[in-house]
């Protein structure tokens, strides 16, 4: 066996880990995904506890870090919450123990779909204003079971009211991964079918278009 290759000993323990960790993660996020469908089937239903809905934030005083939730319990209450459930991104701010939670805004509500969509317009200002440091993974307001007449629309809005930050951010993403790009774009691949030569990037629009493409 070569040290180093397939065969070593801590190759393959190190392969395992990094297997498990994978495994890990594709669970908490088919878990996530699963509870997500679930809050989509609850959205217009008509519920008391709607009426006690807060928008609060939690600020980091070390590093400035922002997070934008809601919750219909008292805001106490939600932050031992985020202690518990520690794979919301809430916790990267509680976890350094200096922070600041306040409420936003209390504002009743009926459905989980008016929760929903004040939680999120809240969540795309206070990213306009921190940008890199705002911390939520996902904006909501985003229903899956809408219609695709609704879901343009959602897109066409958010495309439009962040534009300008869309730029500045993939200027910066190319400027601090420019070798990353290149080094990418230099990447060779050879199409099966007519053996011609080209850029990895463009493999996918060849494979539809190739002349010596069989017929499925």
């Amino acid at each position: 066996m070569t040290v180093g290759g397939w065969g070593d000993r801590s190759n393959i323990i190190y392969y395992k880990k990094r297997s498990c960790i994978l495994h890990v993660h594709f669970e908490i996020d088919f878990i996530f995904i699963c509870k997500r469908m679930q809050t989509q089937s609850k959205l217009d239903i008509v519920d008391e506890k709607y009426q006690r809905t807060i928008i609060y934030g939690i600020i980091c005083m070390i590093t400035g870090e922002m997070y934008v939730g809601s919750t219909v319990k008292t805001l106490d209450a939600r932050i031992r919450l985020h202690c518990v459930q520690r794979n919301c991104r809430a916790w990267q701010i509680l976890e350094r123990g200096n922070y600041k939670a306040y409420v936003i805004q209390h504002w009743p509500c009926n459905t989980l779909r008016e929760v929903l969509t004040l939680e999120g317009g809240w969540q795309r200002a206070y990213k306009a204003s921190f940008g890199d440091f705002f911390v939520n993974k996902y904006i909501e307001g985003y229903f899956t079971n809408d219609s695709p007449e609704a879901k343009h629309a959602y897109n066409e809005e958010y495309r439009k009211t962040h534009r300008e930050q869309s730029r500045i951010n993939d200027k910066k993403y190319r400027e601090t991964h420019k070798e990353q790009i290149i080094a990418y774009r230099k990447i060779q691949w050879t199409c099966n079918w007519c053996n011609k030569t080209m850029r990895f990037s463009s493999q996918y629009n060849h494979k539809k278009t190739c002349k010596s493409k069989p017929n499925e």
